[in-house]
C-alpha cells in the first residue's frame, strides 16, 4: 500500500526526473503535512534526541567537579580555557 507521502515523492520523481539525496532528505525532514519536523516535536524526552542537562543536573555537576579537580591537579593556574567540542 503506498501512502500519500510516498505518492509525493514518485511525483516529485516523474515532474523532475531523477533526485538527488539531499532533494529527498529536504521532502523527508521538511514537507509541511508529512515531514519529520512539521509533524512532530523530535526533542525532550518524548522525542527522538534529548541531551543529558534535560534528564538531570547531575551530568553538569559531574562535569563541574571534574573540571575543579583537573584545576587542582594543575597546580590551580589564574587563566585556564575551557573549550565545548559537541553540543549540549
Amino acid at each position: 500500500m503506498i501512502n500519500n507521502f510516498t505518492e509525493k515523492i514518485n511525483k516529485k520523481i516523474l515532474e523532475t526526473g531523477p533526485i538527488t539525496i539531499a532533494e529527498f532528505m529536504t521532502i523527508c525532514l521538511l514537507d509541511p503535512t508529512d515531514g519529520y519536523y512539521p509533524t512532530r516535536d523530535p526533542f525532550g524526552k518524548d522525542g527522538d534526541f534529548i541531551t543529558s542537562p534535560e534528564i538531570s543536573q547531575m551530568f553538569g555537576e559531574l562535569i563541574g567537579l571534574w573540571c575543579m579537580q583537573t584545576w587542582h591537579d594543575m597546580g590551580q593556574p589564574k587563566k585556564i580555557n575551557l573549550i565545548e567540542y559537541g553540543p549540549g
